[in-house]
């Protein structure tokens, strides 16, 4: 149970952090890019609009797949599109990076919920949610310091940071997460990801038994 807690707090942290990460860099960005101040908050909705463009329709899609496979695939474009922000030589390339990203981080998330009830045993799915939960929690307030701290060494490492981390995790997560294709793990519950939008996740979960 500690080991699934653990990577899917590391996961909702990593891709939460992802969101509020550039924010102290928009001063940074502005100059380098020779843009307006008030347009320079796009590159912190480019990674919100991808995200949840395709939030509602990454959980259905990924139903009847491997979720492990879908989540480890989500990494990796996350993990690839973080590192070229790091190399965006131009505002667009910025902003296609940072929507890429978003896209990516939302074929992730809808996993994490959805294999939670699979991997882990009924009296503990509760706790191990929460574990989830907290990991964007605490990404909602130590993304910006995060962000400032690693900006006072380059404005790249910020995002060679955290496409480091994500190639960790998701080399943690092929390595320990057993497969998730549908009808592996407790044969007693099914998992449907409904919806999963601005990080408000909608799950049904139910047994075959038909109790909810």
């Amino acid at each position: 149970m500690k080991k699934y807690a653990s990577l899917f707090f590391l996961t909702m942290f990593i891709i939460g952090t992802d969101t509020f990460l550039i924010s102290p860099l928009l001063t940074t960005l502005s100059s380098l890019y020779h843009i307006d101040t008030s347009i320079s908050g796009w590159m912190v909705s480019a990674y919100a609009i991808g995200y949840a463009l395709f939030a509602l329709v990454s959980g259905p899609i990924s139903d009847g797949r491997d979720r492990k496979k879908v989540m480890v695939y989500g990494l990796l474009a996350f993990t690839i599109s973080t590192f070229l922000c790091g190399f965006a030589n131009s505002f667009t390339l910025m902003l296609l990076f940072r929507f890429l990203a978003g896209i990516s981080a939302s074929f992730v998330t809808p996993q994490v919920w959805a294999s939670i009830p699979v991997v882990v045993d009924k009296k503990h799915i509760v706790q191990v949610m929460g574990y989830a939960t907290a990991g964007l929690s605490v990404s909602q307030m130590a993304g910006v310091p995060i962000g400032g701290y690693l900006a006072g060494i380059s404005w790249r490492a910020p995002f060679i940071t955290i496409s480091a981390a994500s190639l960790v995790l998701l080399l943690l997560i092929n390595f320990y997460m057993p497969k998730l294709e549908i009808g592996t793990g407790h044969s007693k519950v099914t998992v449907k990801v409904i919806g999963d939008s601005s990080f408000g996740h909608i799950i049904s979960v139910a047994d075959t038994k038909g109790h909810v």
